[in-house]
């Protein structure tokens, strides 16, 4: 009798010292599977959600966060869409716990988005990194891949040979935001 409850108790503190160790590394795994998601995932989870994004300048941008590529988030609010680098984000308000991996092989770079624009012939306004606050209203003209030209026109008018004001060159590095008409297709 005596040994049945010795090895009664050595089975049962080998048993509780098994779940021990498995706990151990469940959430092990856990923490290396959570260190391993980007900004990118993080946001995604909050698809259809109602965000304010706060840019290193300090602009916030509020509206409903539709899109989440690995470089750039899509905001729709009151008719605009709004592009945002996520390198030029300091702060992220309104988004949930879920955290969602990028679904599909295909994967849209800033510039891709930008000539998305481009071949919209889509009038925008960008934001540009700089002090004080600068911005270029026009339509896209030519996406490399580290830059976008943009052809500045006269208020109130569409692209015309006859209204043009000059073209801007800016470096995608200097993008803080971009702001169109919410009937892009992204």
């Amino acid at each position: 009798m005596r040994w049945d409850a010795l090895f009664g108790d050595l089975d049962a503190q080998w048993h509780a010292a098994t779940q021990q160790d498995f706990e151990r590394e469940v959430n092990e795994l856990a923490r290396v599977e959570a260190s391993q998601l980007t900004l990118a995932d993080a946001l995604r989870g909050s698809l259809g959600r109602e965000i304010a994004a706060v840019l290193r300048n300090g602009v916030v941008h509020h509206g409903t966060l539709q899109r989440v590529e690995a470089q750039w988030m899509l905001l729709t609010s009151g008719g605009l869409s709004v592009v945002l680098p996520l390198a030029k984000l300091r702060q992220v308000q309104g988004i949930g716990a879920a955290r969602v991996g990028q679904a599909g092989p295909v994967r849209y770079t800033l510039a891709a988005a930008l000539r998305i624009l481009a071949r919209n012939r889509a009038m925008v306004v960008l934001e540009l990194e700089s002090v004080p606050a600068a911005h270029v209203r026009g339509v896209v003209d030519q996406v490399g891949a580290d830059f976008v030209v943009v052809m500045q026109l006269a208020d109130g008018v569409v692209r015309d040979r006859d209204n043009r004001q000059g073209s801007t060159m800016v470096a995608l590095e200097a993008l803080m935001s971009l702001t169109s008409a919410d009937d892009n297709e992204f």
